[in-house]
């Protein structure tokens, strides 16, 4: 039963809004509500971003083609993948096995097949870019490098207006047994002059918890460090030599020959003889080393994404920096990488 209450305003008069379904209103499921979901991701979370949608491209072991089609698929910001599955209507029952099925198709994703697919639907919605850009927009958007493990464990988004009681049981159950399921309820309403859609979580519901206020006892755990910002010195520099790998290397190289103006990724990697994903863990070695052993947060590098232009990262040194990393003997610190994946782990 629906207990939402909707009312169209006008000053003093509040006039309540009639329920209708999607049908009613002349909606559809692909044309309408798939075009919102994909327009306003925030439907499915926070934190999702777009991959695809209809996708349809999967293939066995054997090399045969299976045809079924994925709604939506998205990735949030932890990296892992979300699978969404639409109903117009009241959901059919066992919904959440077929979406379990896409799940297991889609936890093979590898980054770089991810990313091919994100290019595809980035180019059909009319901005032109390659697999490349688009591996690197969803690093961007994950809080830590996208990696296979990461993709292995999809969540699963179902987006119905209403759900049976034996989906829900089944539903409430997966997830007892270490599956992630939302449900998202969306309703229709007419009012005098237009139709309104809502959407809510309905599953799952929030604990009880959230809505109390209890005492605490202080200091049951000491908080987690965070690591300072803090202002490089020549002997940080000097410091960092000991750890530096060809992507840091170059990137500072190139950045201090030129102080205050923003360096692609594409001419770091050239210049440091390194693949894109052979510089992008350099770049995570680099943020291990200056947490770990020079105790700060900041890189001695600002970077910003696209700032030029192109679809990659760019980066830069102050002049300051610059005239430090220069003066410290850079030049002679080059060491292999795995040497330097060594030390800091």
């Amino acid at each position: 039963m629906n207990d939402e209450l909707v009312f169209s305003v006008q000053e003093a008069t509040a006039s309540p809004a009639q329920q209708i379904t999607l049908a009613e209103a002349g909606l559809t499921e692909r044309s309408h509500l798939q075009e919102w979901v994909i327009a306003h991701p925030q439907i499915l979370g926070s934190d999702v971003l777009i991959i695809a949608f209809e996708f349809d491209r999967w293939k066995s072991f054997s090399g045969q083609n299976e045809r079924d089609r994925l709604d939506v698929l998205g990735l949030d910001k932890s990296g892992r993948l979300v699978v969404v599955e639409l109903k117009r209507d009241k959901a059919p029952e066992a919904t959440e096995m077929q979406a379990i099925k896409y799940a297991a198709m889609a936890s093979r994703f590898t980054p770089e097949i991810l990313a091919s697919q994100h290019a595809r639907f980035l180019s059909s919605r009319g901005d032109k870019t390659d697999e490349e850009q688009a591996l690197d927009q969803l690093n961007e958007h994950v809080d830590f490098e996208l990696s296979v493990e990461s993709l292995r464990r999809p969540r699963i988004v179902l987006v119905a207006s209403d759900f049976p009681p034996t989906l829900t049981a089944s539903v409430v159950w997966l997830t007892e047994m270490g599956l992630d399921i939302t449900l998202k309820k969306f309703l229709a309403y007419r009012t005098i002059s237009e139709t309104i859609i809502t959407v809510s979580k309905l599953y799952p519901v929030q604990d009880v918890e959230e809505f109390t206020v209890a005492p605490f006892k202080t200091n049951v755990r000491p908080p987690t460090p965070e690591y300072p910002v803090v202002d490089w010195t020549i002997e940080d520099f000097q410091l960092l030599r000991q750890y530096i790998n060809p992507t840091t290397q170059a990137a500072l190289n190139l950045c201090s020959a030129k102080p205050g103006q923003f360096v692609p990724l594409r001419e770091v990697e050239a210049e440091a003889g390194r693949t894109r994903y052979e510089a992008r863990a350099d770049l995570a070695v680099l943020t291990m080393t200056v947490k770990k052993r020079l105790g700060r947060s900041n890189w001695p590098l600002e970077a910003q994404w696209a700032v030029g232009g192109e679809k990659q990262a760019y980066y830069r040194v102050t002049p300051e920096y610059a005239e430090l990393w220069l003066d410290s003997g850079a030049e002679d610190s080059e060491q292999k990488p795995q040497d330097v994946q060594t030390r800091v782990t």
